[in-house]
């Protein structure tokens, strides 16, 4: 673990269509849950330690736990308490926000758009980890979801720190909030799928996670596996997330007692993961649009 408050930056000599790729500085409350998720461990106590050590993340975790939206009884003021009863995704979320947040200040013209991509990144990873959960997927590909489609997604903050008035310009110019990947092509050369994996190798993230990262960005010619199945529910999860930031996307999410019964009475794998695919969105979309939200 490195020890100054994040990775360094430096100016990789990289280039596609006259793009010089350069990544904005991680910060390490982000590094240190992703090394904590790639570990495998079980035990919330590092996730407890990094909490502790960062006021803003504690302020936050404290608050979130006793919200009317968790309507417990009585107020927690112990971290160790908050964070067990948040649980891990829910706690790992708040620091990635946070640490989004931290980031502000060298995007301060355009901190709505960063917004974006945090609610994006939020939603993803919810979306690829509540997928993989319900197509049955190993358990340790499982708790790697949240925090692989989380960076996914911020393949996209590479392009607006590159060029951030050319990258909000594109914003601006579409159908949705953030663009789609091949208006980011053709303008850059390069989009955010195609990004994540070398922003990923660039702040030293685990192995585990770049490799899916990779997979995410071209799943096509993978063989059938955790991982891939993976890749491709982080994939889904970004292409929806452009729609939950779109206010009409809950009301195209059709979870009627008729939209049920019609899903049930057709019998075949493709009705059934597209019926999972719309309850986990659903789920998603809520779920990033009250993180952020204290």
């Amino acid at each position: 673990m490195l020890a100054s408050s994040a990775h360094q930056l430096h100016t990789p000599s990289v280039q596609k269509q006259g793009l010089t790729l350069t990544f904005p500085t991680l910060p390490s409350t982000i590094s240190k849950v992703e090394e904590f998720i790639a570990s495998g461990q079980t035990d919330p106590d590092p996730l407890i330690d990094i909490v502790e050590h960062d006021p803003s993340v504690s302020l936050n975790v404290l608050r979130r736990v006793n919200s009317p939206y968790h309507g417990l009884r009585r107020e927690v003021e112990s971290i160790d308490r908050a964070v067990r009863l948040l649980g891990f995704v829910e706690v790992s979320s708040i620091i990635m926000i946070e640490g989004v947040e931290e980031l502000q200040e060298h995007f301060d013209t355009h901190s709505a758009l960063l917004r974006q991509v945090a609610h994006s990144a939020v939603f993803t990873g919810r979306f690829a980890q509540g997928l993989t959960k319900a197509l049955d997927v190993e358990e340790d590909w499982t708790r790697l979801a949240f925090s692989a489609g989380f960076i996914h997604a911020m393949g996209r903050l590479v392009l607006l720190h590159i060029q951030p008035d050319r990258y909000a310009t594109l914003a601006e110019a579409g159908t949705m909030p953030l663009p789609d990947t091949e208006a980011e092509a053709h303008a850059f050369g390069e989009n955010y799928r195609t990004l994540a994996p070398q922003a990923a190798d660039h702040w030293e993230l685990p192995e585990r996670v770049c490799s899916v990262l990779q997979i995410a960005a071209s799943p096509a010619d993978e063989p059938e596996s955790p991982s891939k199945m993976l890749g491709v529910s982080i994939r889904n999860g970004g292409d929806l997330a452009r729609r939950d930031l779109d206010e009409n996307f809950a009301a195209s999410l059709d979870t009627s007692e008729d939209a049920e019964n019609s899903e049930a009475s057709e019998d075949s794998s493709v009705s059934r993961i597209d019926d999972l695919m719309m309850t986990v969105a659903q789920d998603a979309s809520t779920y990033a649009s009250e993180v952020g939200h204290f």
